[in-house]
Protein backbone atom coordinates (compact mmCIF):
# COMPACT_ATOMS: atom_id res chain seq x y z
CA UNK A 1 0.00 0.00 0.00
CA UNK A 2 1.08 3.67 -0.80
CA UNK A 3 1.13 5.71 2.79
CA UNK A 4 0.48 9.14 1.63
CA UNK A 5 -1.63 10.39 4.33
CA UNK A 6 0.25 9.27 7.37
CA UNK A 7 -1.18 10.33 11.22
CA UNK A 8 1.65 9.90 13.60
CA UNK A 9 2.01 10.24 17.34
CA UNK A 10 4.72 10.82 19.50
CA UNK A 11 6.33 12.92 16.44
CA UNK A 12 8.82 15.12 17.96
CA UNK A 13 11.73 12.68 18.71
CA UNK A 14 12.99 9.60 18.63
CA UNK A 15 11.35 6.89 16.52
CA UNK A 16 8.25 8.92 15.73
CA UNK A 17 10.60 11.74 14.19
CA UNK A 18 12.71 9.42 12.10
CA UNK A 19 9.67 7.73 11.04
CA UNK A 20 7.92 11.08 9.23
CA UNK A 21 11.26 12.13 8.41
CA UNK A 22 11.57 8.65 6.43
CA UNK A 23 8.23 8.83 4.81
CA UNK A 24 9.09 12.59 3.75
CA UNK A 25 12.38 11.48 2.08
CA UNK A 26 11.17 8.78 0.54
CA UNK A 27 8.46 10.70 -0.89
CA UNK A 28 10.27 13.70 -2.28
CA UNK A 29 12.71 10.58 -3.56
CA UNK A 30 9.47 8.97 -5.44
CA UNK A 31 8.15 12.38 -6.46
CA UNK A 32 4.90 11.32 -4.72
CA UNK A 33 2.45 13.63 -2.62
CA UNK A 34 2.33 13.21 1.32
CA UNK A 35 0.25 14.56 3.79
CA UNK A 36 1.72 14.33 7.25
CA UNK A 37 -0.34 14.32 10.55
CA UNK A 38 2.10 15.16 13.46
CA UNK A 39 0.95 14.65 17.25
CA UNK A 40 2.65 15.15 20.37
CA UNK A 41 2.69 17.21 23.52
CA UNK A 42 5.53 19.86 22.83
CA UNK A 43 4.13 22.18 20.01
CA UNK A 44 7.78 23.86 19.54
CA UNK A 45 9.63 20.60 18.39
CA UNK A 46 6.82 19.79 16.52
CA UNK A 47 6.29 23.34 14.60
CA UNK A 48 10.45 22.76 13.94
CA UNK A 49 9.75 18.98 12.61
CA UNK A 50 7.23 20.23 10.30
CA UNK A 51 8.76 23.10 9.14
CA UNK A 52 11.85 20.76 7.96
CA UNK A 53 9.33 18.41 6.26
CA UNK A 54 7.18 21.32 4.69
CA UNK A 55 10.90 22.43 3.17
CA UNK A 56 11.05 18.89 1.75
CA UNK A 57 7.58 18.88 -0.46
CA UNK A 58 5.20 17.18 2.62
CA UNK A 59 2.41 19.17 3.50
CA UNK A 60 2.12 19.19 7.46
CA UNK A 61 -0.84 19.42 10.28
CA UNK A 62 0.77 19.85 13.41
CA UNK A 63 -1.61 19.00 17.00
CA UNK A 64 0.00 19.65 20.31
CA UNK A 65 -1.97 16.98 22.29
CA UNK A 66 -1.41 14.71 24.79
CA UNK A 67 -2.38 11.44 23.69
CA UNK A 68 -4.30 10.38 27.09
CA UNK A 69 -6.95 13.06 26.26
CA UNK A 70 -9.54 11.63 24.34
CA UNK A 71 -11.40 14.40 23.10
CA UNK A 72 -8.75 16.46 22.24
CA UNK A 73 -6.98 13.46 20.00
CA UNK A 74 -10.42 12.53 18.22
CA UNK A 75 -10.52 15.95 17.77
CA UNK A 76 -7.19 15.93 16.26
CA UNK A 77 -8.07 12.55 14.30
CA UNK A 78 -10.93 13.98 12.42
CA UNK A 79 -9.47 17.26 11.75
CA UNK A 80 -6.34 15.19 9.85
CA UNK A 81 -8.91 12.97 7.87
CA UNK A 82 -10.88 15.78 7.04
CA UNK A 83 -8.57 17.58 5.72
CA UNK A 84 -6.19 15.05 4.05
CA UNK A 85 -9.58 13.20 2.62
CA UNK A 86 -9.20 9.82 4.55
CA UNK A 87 -6.04 8.36 5.85
CA UNK A 88 -3.87 5.61 4.92
CA UNK A 89 -1.59 4.77 7.10
CA UNK A 90 -1.97 5.92 11.16
CA UNK A 91 0.79 4.72 13.54
CA UNK A 92 0.31 5.07 17.31
CA UNK A 93 3.94 5.42 18.27
CA UNK A 94 3.38 7.77 21.97
CA UNK A 95 4.44 5.75 25.15
CA UNK A 96 6.78 5.86 28.29
CA UNK A 97 8.00 4.07 30.45
CA UNK A 98 8.43 5.69 34.25
CA UNK A 99 9.02 4.30 37.58
CA UNK A 100 6.41 2.76 39.67
CA UNK A 101 6.51 1.61 43.02
CA UNK A 102 4.36 -1.47 43.09
CA UNK A 103 5.77 -2.54 46.45
CA UNK A 104 4.66 0.94 47.99
CA UNK A 105 1.43 0.77 47.94
CA UNK A 106 1.33 3.53 44.63
CA UNK A 107 -0.55 2.95 42.56
CA UNK A 108 -0.54 6.51 40.20
CA UNK A 109 2.12 6.25 38.51
CA UNK A 110 0.80 3.07 36.85
CA UNK A 111 -2.18 4.41 36.32
CA UNK A 112 -0.62 7.70 34.08
CA UNK A 113 1.47 4.90 32.66
CA UNK A 114 -1.76 3.15 31.28
CA UNK A 115 -3.08 6.04 30.21
CA UNK A 116 -0.23 6.89 28.13
CA UNK A 117 0.60 3.60 26.88
CA UNK A 118 -2.70 1.88 26.49
CA UNK A 119 -5.34 4.45 26.31
CA UNK A 120 -3.11 6.63 24.02
CA UNK A 121 -2.75 3.81 22.01
CA UNK A 122 -7.16 3.64 21.68
CA UNK A 123 -7.42 6.98 21.30
CA UNK A 124 -5.22 7.50 18.07
CA UNK A 125 -6.43 4.35 16.60
CA UNK A 126 -9.98 4.12 17.44
CA UNK A 127 -11.29 7.66 15.78
CA UNK A 128 -9.82 6.50 11.99
CA UNK A 129 -12.15 3.11 11.90
CA UNK A 130 -14.56 4.42 10.69
CA UNK A 131 -13.14 6.61 7.91
CA UNK A 132 -10.92 3.65 7.22
CA UNK A 133 -13.67 1.18 6.41
CA UNK A 134 -15.87 3.64 4.36
CA UNK A 135 -12.56 3.73 2.18
CA UNK A 136 -11.85 0.02 2.29
CA UNK A 137 -8.16 0.49 2.62
CA UNK A 138 -5.65 1.83 5.51
CA UNK A 139 -3.03 0.24 8.11
CA UNK A 140 -3.41 0.60 11.48
CA UNK A 141 -0.39 0.44 13.34
CA UNK A 142 0.63 0.52 17.08
CA UNK A 143 4.24 0.57 18.51
CA UNK A 144 4.59 -1.85 21.10
CA UNK A 145 7.48 -3.38 22.44
CA UNK A 146 9.30 -6.78 22.99
CA UNK A 147 8.71 -6.69 27.02
CA UNK A 148 4.75 -6.60 25.96
CA UNK A 149 5.37 -10.54 25.11
CA UNK A 150 5.96 -11.89 28.68
CA UNK A 151 5.28 -9.69 32.05
CA UNK A 152 8.62 -8.78 34.06
CA UNK A 153 9.86 -8.36 37.46
CA UNK A 154 10.90 -4.74 37.70
CA UNK A 155 8.91 -4.01 34.69
CA UNK A 156 5.59 -4.75 35.33
CA UNK A 157 3.72 -2.00 34.50
CA UNK A 158 4.85 -1.28 31.70
CA UNK A 159 5.09 -4.96 30.32
CA UNK A 160 1.30 -4.77 30.92
CA UNK A 161 1.15 -2.20 29.48
CA UNK A 162 3.05 -3.40 26.28
CA UNK A 163 0.82 -6.43 26.59
CA UNK A 164 -2.41 -4.53 26.61
CA UNK A 165 -1.45 -3.13 23.14
CA UNK A 166 -0.66 -6.79 21.46
CA UNK A 167 -3.66 -8.10 22.66
CA UNK A 168 -5.51 -5.27 21.52
CA UNK A 169 -4.11 -5.04 17.61
CA UNK A 170 -4.84 -8.76 17.67
CA UNK A 171 -8.86 -8.73 18.37
CA UNK A 172 -8.99 -5.13 16.29
CA UNK A 173 -7.59 -7.10 13.43
CA UNK A 174 -9.67 -10.12 13.83
CA UNK A 175 -12.78 -7.74 13.85
CA UNK A 176 -11.86 -5.63 10.85
CA UNK A 177 -10.82 -9.10 8.54
CA UNK A 178 -13.51 -8.67 5.18
CA UNK A 179 -13.02 -4.67 5.87
CA UNK A 180 -9.72 -3.82 3.43
CA UNK A 181 -8.55 -2.00 7.19
CA UNK A 182 -5.44 -4.04 8.28
CA UNK A 183 -4.38 -3.56 11.77
CA UNK A 184 -0.81 -4.37 13.06
CA UNK A 185 1.35 -4.67 16.24
CA UNK A 186 5.47 -3.49 16.41
CA UNK A 187 7.26 -4.79 19.02
CA UNK A 188 11.04 -3.28 19.46
CA UNK A 189 13.83 -4.36 21.56
CA UNK A 190 16.23 -1.78 22.53
CA UNK A 191 16.28 1.27 19.89
CA UNK A 192 19.02 4.27 20.53
CA UNK A 193 16.92 7.29 21.28
CA UNK A 194 16.35 9.95 24.09
CA UNK A 195 14.36 7.65 25.71
CA UNK A 196 16.87 4.94 25.56
CA UNK A 197 20.02 7.15 26.35
CA UNK A 198 19.16 8.01 29.73
CA UNK A 199 19.01 3.93 30.74
CA UNK A 200 21.84 2.59 33.04
CA UNK A 201 21.69 -1.14 32.65
CA UNK A 202 22.94 -3.01 29.29
CA UNK A 203 21.15 -2.88 26.55
CA UNK A 204 21.25 -5.58 24.26
CA UNK A 205 21.25 -6.08 20.29
CA UNK A 206 20.64 -2.58 20.19
CA UNK A 207 19.48 -0.60 16.99
CA UNK A 208 19.99 2.47 15.45
CA UNK A 209 16.58 4.52 15.04
CA UNK A 210 16.97 5.05 11.31
CA UNK A 211 17.98 1.02 11.40
CA UNK A 212 14.44 0.29 13.57
CA UNK A 213 12.47 2.44 11.41
CA UNK A 214 13.58 1.20 8.01
CA UNK A 215 12.86 -2.47 9.47
CA UNK A 216 9.15 -0.73 10.72
CA UNK A 217 8.13 0.44 7.10
CA UNK A 218 9.04 -2.66 5.58
CA UNK A 219 6.94 -4.23 8.17
CA UNK A 220 4.18 -1.80 7.68
CA UNK A 221 4.42 -2.59 3.56
CA UNK A 222 4.28 -6.31 3.83
CA UNK A 223 1.21 -6.18 6.70
CA UNK A 224 2.47 -7.97 9.15
CA UNK A 225 0.27 -8.82 12.37
CA UNK A 226 2.70 -8.53 15.07
CA UNK A 227 6.48 -7.81 13.77
CA UNK A 228 8.99 -8.07 16.50
CA UNK A 229 12.91 -6.40 15.83
CA UNK A 230 15.79 -7.29 15.59
CA UNK A 231 16.07 -10.38 14.78
CA UNK A 232 17.67 -11.53 17.99
CA UNK A 233 14.80 -10.13 20.14
CA UNK A 234 12.34 -12.31 17.56
CA UNK A 235 14.42 -15.37 18.44
CA UNK A 236 14.43 -14.23 21.90
CA UNK A 237 10.81 -13.61 21.98
CA UNK A 238 9.68 -17.64 21.64
CA UNK A 239 12.47 -18.75 24.73
CA UNK A 240 10.95 -15.99 26.88
CA UNK A 241 7.31 -17.06 26.72
CA UNK A 242 8.04 -20.18 27.53
CA UNK A 243 10.65 -19.71 29.95
CA UNK A 244 9.94 -21.03 33.60
CA UNK A 245 8.93 -18.25 36.44
CA UNK A 246 12.40 -18.64 38.13
CA UNK A 247 14.27 -18.29 35.32
CA UNK A 248 12.66 -14.93 34.49
CA UNK A 249 13.09 -13.51 38.07
CA UNK A 250 17.16 -14.55 37.79
CA UNK A 251 17.43 -13.02 34.41
CA UNK A 252 15.14 -9.86 34.37
CA UNK A 253 16.71 -6.59 35.09
CA UNK A 254 16.17 -4.56 38.08
CA UNK A 255 13.67 -2.47 39.67
CA UNK A 256 12.62 0.53 37.24
CA UNK A 257 14.44 3.89 38.16
CA UNK A 258 13.30 7.13 37.23
CA UNK A 259 13.81 7.82 33.74
CA UNK A 260 14.13 4.21 32.62
CA UNK A 261 11.91 2.26 30.76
Amino acid sequence: MKSNRVFLTGASSGIGAAMARAYAAKAAAGGASLTLGLVARGAVKLEELAKELRGRGATVHVYAADVADTEAIKKAALAFADAAGGADLVVANAGVGIPSALREGDASSVAKLMQINVIGVTNTIIPFVPTMIAQKSGVLVAVSSMAGHRALPGRVAYSASKGAVIAFMDGLRMELHGTGVHAMTICPGFVKTPMTDVLDHKMPFLVDVDEAVALMTRSIERHDDTYTFPWQMRLLRHALVRAPEWLVRLTAPGARKAGTI
